[in-house]
């Protein structure tokens, strides 16, 4: 009897430790697949933007054709729709460069001090390459204060005047736009 138990008991030791190795395999093999899972749908997501571009056009006719409500829901769809064609109101810091295609879309003043924010359908590197070498000509100098691949905070200084420069890459359905707030310190 002691011999069955003893036979039971190993038979069910290697059973337990069969499912913890059938278990630790089958979370390595998921989490090595992940990535390509990832870039298989990233890559069929893009496919499909590009096809959605080339009939776009043809979308924008037909929405000439529906009353007008209905065309402002189908450019909602729209990626892109959401920068404004032209500023909202306020003003831009005197001396400060625009990238170009920034749209303003925020203003605001409190004590005394800006904070503008921008939007543009560029990509977050050569916005911030443009700030660098604009503020740096000017004489300004730069700390970055947080940096990430989608989001980046600099600081630019020149005497008494200092300025935070928050740069955010956005990519909504392989679309890539870049805001930026300014805000003075």
């Amino acid at each position: 009897m002691k011999k069955l138990v003893l036979i039971s008991g190993i038979g069910m030791l290697i059973v337990v430790i069969l499912a913890g190795w059938a278990l630790i395999a089958g979370i390595g093999f998921v989490s090595a697949k992940f990535p390509q899972l990832i870039e298989g749908i990233e890559r069929i997501t893009g496919i499909t933007i590009e096809k959605a571009k080339e009939a776009l056009p043809r979308i924008e006719e037909k929405a000439k054709e529906v009353p007008p409500e209905i065309a402002e829901r189908i450019k909602g769809l729209i990626p892109d729709g959401d920068i404004p064609e032209k500023d909202v109101g306020g003003e831009d810091i005197i001396g400060i460069p625009r990238h170009s295609h920034m749209v303003r879309i925020s203003f605001a003043v409190q004590d005394g001090k800006r904070t503008i924010g921008y939007k543009s359908k560029s990509e977050m590197g050569p916005v911030i390459d443009f700030y660098d070498q604009k503020m740096l000509a000017m004489g300004f100098k730069k700390k970055v204060l947080s940096a990430s691949p989608v989001e980046e905070v600099h600081e630019y200084r020149k005497a008494k005047k200092a300025m935070e420069f928050s740069f955010k890459e956005i990519n909504r359905f392989g679309v890539v736009t870049t805001e930026m707030v300014i805000r003075e310190l």
